[in-house]
């Protein structure tokens, strides 16, 4: 209809009513392009807010597993330094690299069998490594909406701390792995098929086994370290995703 109006205006040669009617066009698909654009923003902000939801609910779900974490890593040092304890060995209470010196906590092992000792001491759990939100978000590959979500290097910065945790849970598994081979070799399985006592009498007359308790309680005390360090950002970052917001709070790296 537009387009016919237009032509009857050219054929009489109604040039104001023409420019006119190019006028309409214009503005009308200026407008159409206008709205189609904040429709789309619209849509992004929304999905961003899900997918913040999302991430919010993945990170509580961290914090449980981080807790469990260092509650059995909290046992497992406490196990391994009442092993050397009760076998007369000497408990260091700290450790050093050429940075620093740590003091090493002292922890009293809470267990209501015994013989379960050395199975504590080798007992080992790792970090859960799902975040179907991030790993969603991140296929996506939609950088518009990314940028609605001010709280984005936020996330990167945790993700990648839980990645580094668990490259370092690797280097514990190779510890524990150490540990089992020296405990078979002392003639002690992990079933408890010995009494307290007769472990610790196998600690006394065998030093590597001694020496790979004492290496890996103090491994034990840096994965507590990196599970605290990773526990607070955890939280930190829960705030920032539940309040929208872009800080990324204060913890930095574990001390190591």
């Amino acid at each position: 209809m537009l387009l016919r109006r237009i032509t009857e205006h050219v054929k009489a040669q109604n040039w104001f009513a023409v420019g006119l009617d190019f006028i309409i066009v214009v503005v009308g698909v200026f407008i159409g392009i206008q709205v189609a654009n904040w429709n789309a923003s619209r849509a992004d902000h929304d999905l961003a807010n899900r997918y913040v939801i999302q991430l919010a609910g993945d990170i509580r779900s961290d914090i449980v597993d981080i807790e469990t974490g260092l509650r059995t890593s909290t046992w497992r040092y406490a196990a391994l330094s009442t092993l050397l304890e009760k076998a007369g060995l000497p408990l260091p209470n700290s450790t050093a690299n050429p940075e620093r010196t740590f003091v090493m906590p002292t922890v009293t092992f809470e267990n209501e069998y015994p013989a379960a000792l050395i199975s504590a001491a080798s007992y080992t759990r790792f970090l859960d490594s799902d975040r179907p939100a991030y790993s969603s978000l991140v296929s996506a590959g939609n950088a518009n909406l990314l940028d609605k979500m001010p709280s984005f290097h936020c996330v990167l910065a945790y993700y990648a701390a839980h990645d580094e945790s668990r490259k370092f849970e690797d280097r514990l598994l190779l510890f524990r792995t150490d540990l089992v081979r020296a405990q078979h070799d002392a003639g002690v399985s992990i079933a408890g098929d010995l009494t307290e006592q007769e472990v610790i009498e196998k600690i006394k007359s065998n030093e590597p086994f001694a020496a790979t308790i004492a290496s890996y309680r103090v491994f034990s005390y840096f994965h507590l370290n990196v599970l605290g360090s990773l526990h607070r950002q955890a939280e930190e970052l829960l705030v920032t995703l539940e309040t929208n917001g872009s800080a990324c709070g204060n913890s930095g790296p574990p001390a190591l």
